[in-house]
């Protein structure tokens, strides 16, 4: 079985990091989020297929080679084609049941479990949902055994149909993806699932956890995630407080590090203190106090921080 992974946007809510990273290729926990989704898919699914646009000749030469126990099959968008655009561009690869997945999306659904929904069911399409406080940001649906009947676009508050959103991750046959019509921007959200919405679309409501990790906020969150029970136990250069995972290659001396950080490779620090922070490989810092914050690759603090200190509101730090 194929699964598909929306990779192909610009990331425009994590520049600067994105101006020089595809978002796909950020790491997580050290991770790439795109390589952490495809070695996390069940064994049922053999074949990642990637959709790309912005940063191709990086995942490219990034999966060049690259075993992970997934034929990967990259498919170029010439021109942005939304998300129902590039699922059709697809098609080509697909060979039944295929799993669609937002390439931003972090999450605790069980796909596994979803996958057993949608075959009981006899779906045309299943789609995971989430539960929030507040809708009115999102696209939310009217569920009923299971069923999704209608849709309902980001609703005025006190009128949503209920509080479930869509989570970005779908099981789809065929022949919702032969729907979309060709080599056009079509939102599959907007422009193909309202027309399936009581004729065999069913959701799929998960607890746990959700995150989409677009934002500085929410990438700081995901990162924070995924540290999971791989946290680094200790470092001979560092005090650890708390969950946090340091990089094997990443030089420390005198610092406390944690909670809740990640230290990527090549990084070197001297007499540091940082929590709540994802440092990117080849930083190099002395005698710095690093809170709540993203620091881009390759930079000094002294000659570079303004341009690659990145507060969770996504302002510059200086």
């Amino acid at each position: 079985m194929e699964a598909i992974i929306l990779v192909g946007g610009l990331g425009t809510r994590l520049r600067p990091l994105t101006l020089t990273i595809p978002k796909p290729l950020l790491p997580l926990a050290n991770v790439p989020m795109v390589e952490r989704m495809i070695t996390k898919l069940p064994d049922v699914f053999d074949t990642a297929i990637l959709a790309v646009n912005y940063g191709l000749t990086e995942m490219k030469e990034y999966f060049e080679g690259k075993e992970l126990g997934k034929k990967i099959i990259i498919v170029p968008e010439d021109e942005p084609l939304g998300t129902g655009g590039a699922m059709r561009n697809c098609f080509d690869y697909v060979t039944g049941t295929t799993a669609v997945f937002n390439g931003d999306v972090v999450s605790s659904i069980d796909l596994n479990q979803m996958l057993e929904q949608h075959i009981k069911t006899k779906a045309r399409g299943t789609l995971a949902l989430w539960e929030v406080e507040d809708p009115s940001r999102f696209g939310v649906v009217e569920l009923k055994n299971e069923e999704i009947l209608q849709f309902q676009e980001k609703p005025e508050k006190g009128t949503e149909l209920s509080n479930l959103i869509n989570a970005g991750t779908y099981l789809l046959e065929p022949e919702i993806l032969e729907m979309i019509p060709l080599n056009q921007k079509i939102s599959i959200e907007r422009d193909i699932y309202p027309k399936v919405a009581g004729n065999g679309l069913y959701g799929f409501p998960f607890e746990g956890y959700f995150i989409d990790s677009g934002t500085p906020e929410s990438y700081l969150e995901a990162n924070f995630k995924c540290i999971g029970k791989d946290g680094t136990a200790a470092h001979k250069g560092a005090s650890i407080r708390g969950s946090s995972l340091i990089h094997k290659n990443a030089e420390l001396k005198d610092c406390i590090i944690g909670p809740n950080t990640i230290i990527g490779p090549d990084v070197k620090m001297d007499k540091c203190v940082v929590r709540r922070s994802v440092v990117l490989p080849g930083v190099n810092s002395y005698g710095c106090i690093i809170e709540d914050s993203i620091l881009g690759p390759n930079v000094s603090l002294e000659k570079d921080l303004k341009q690659t200190l990145i507060s969770p509101e996504g302002e510059t730090t200086f």
